[in-house]
């Protein structure tokens, strides 16, 4: 008798934006059936799901939640609702992909943490592809076996095109989320920290917002997101990182990671790995990416240009899909899945800590521009502070 073809889980999709078309398209080209799509109003939902032959959609969250054939769950909307649907998603016993950043704050990562420590034999994992680019796997070994030695500096720079779209959305407003900082800077902090298995003790930063109305964007409601920020991480080890990112470079884009150790440095651009030892004048490519997998995403007007998800970011994108499908593929039962074949990826862990890393930047930001400690949030905070403190302070016994 032939084998059983294996059915990969159904894929419920929240979100209509550009970001959430790529995740679909690159699913289904990948195999599996997307099965539900969420959108913020019925009308929008539909468009969506006609435009990407999805069968199921609505405008309800618990009717994607419950739908009887979606068993994973892509949360793409904007970061306000990540923790609300993935929280919940995993309450119901159904795994989770989950955009960056993990939620609005800190608070919302960790209640993330906290479901997926609940539901420990649930998929939980963030979407930060970077991780599964050669380049970047290749650079992780090397650093790992001292090629270049102990690091001393982690220095990087995006320069891209503006993030925003025609019309006033969220990602125009920094309290909703948006700017350059959340979109960018959480890959970023969380490529940092994989690839140097170092965590970030403190950091200072600056954000800007030096466009506040564009010629698209005019009206009552101005632009409050970042559209530039720079900041430094001091690692625990010693070594310093600093980053910029700038989205005022209109048609070009550079993604530039640089590690310096007191033996040589490695640095991927875009997506080909070069380095270069103390005792050499000039660097040498080591490992060049040459393929070309983004065919099917170019029917959606993906360019290497584009801002909301650049060439780097799509291509790790589609690398993570295939270590799901064959995290997947692995077992019989299309509701399990095999961990090893994901080990790499980021879990909701990750998306904490680089969440308590993005609100200190922020926060020195505010205070300007002065050095914050990152204190990885281990309990909720008490929501009535002064009367805990009151109930410690109390002599009457409750008993």
């Amino acid at each position: 008798m032939p084998d059983k073809v294996k059915m990969l889980p159904g894929v419920g999709v929240f979100g209509t934006g550009s970001l959430s078309k790529v995740m679909v398209c690159i699913l289904q080209s990948a195999g599996f059936k997307v099965a539900a799509l969420w959108g913020r109003t019925s009308d929008l939902a539909e468009k969506v799901a006609k435009e990407l032959d999805i069968p199921f959609y609505t405008s309800k969250v618990d009717d994607v939640l419950l739908h009887q054939d979606v068993d994973v769950v892509c949360v793409e909307n904007p970061p306000h609702l990540h923790a609300q649907i993935a929280v919940k998603t995993l309450g119901i016993g159904k795994h989770v992909l989950c955009e960056r950043p993990a939620g609005l704050c800190q608070l919302d990562a960790f209640r993330m943490v906290n479901a997926a420590r609940y539901y420990p034999t649930l998929m939980s994992l963030m979407t930060h592809g970077l991780r599964f680019l050669p380049a970047f796997i290749k650079m992780r070994e090397m650093i790992r076996d001292n090629e270049i030695g102990e690091i001393l500096v982690c220095e990087v720079r995006v320069h891209c095109g503006s993030l925003l779209h025609e019309k006033y959305n969220w990602m125009c407003d920094e309290v909703m989320g948006g700017g350059v900082l959340n979109t960018i800077g959480s890959h970023i902090v969380d490529i940092i920290t994989y690839l140097t298995n170092q965590k970030a003790a403190k950091v200072q930063g600056t954000l800007k917002t030096f466009l506040q109305q564009t010629e698209k964007i005019r009206g009552i409601r101005h632009i409050t997101s970042d559209d530039f920020c720079s900041f430094q991480m001091q690692l625990e080890k010693g070594a310093c990182a600093t980053v910029t990112l700038n989205s005022h470079m209109p048609g070009r884009f550079l993604h530039e990671v640089l590690i310096v150790g007191k033996k040589g440095s490695l640095v991927v651009r875009d997506a080909d790995l070069y380095g270069q030892t103390n005792d050499s004048s000039k660097e040498e490519i080591l490992l060049a990416d040459t393929t070309d997998e983004l065919p099917s995403l170019r029917k959606l007007g993906i360019t290497n240009h584009s801002g909301d998800l650049p060439v780097p970011y799509l291509k790790g994108l589609l690398r993570l899909v295939d270590a799901l499908k064959e995290s997947f593929g692995k077992v019989e039962d299309r509701r399990s899945w095999a961990e090893e074949a994901v080990d790499i990826a980021a879990t909701f862990e990750d998306g904490l800590y680089v969440q308590t890393v993005l609100d200190a930047i922020r926060k020195s930001n505010q205070e300007n521009g002065g050095w914050q400690k990152v204190n990885i949030m281990t309990e909720e905070p008490d929501p009535n502070p002064f009367l805990s403190s009151a109930l410690r302070h109390s002599q009457v016994s409750l008993h």
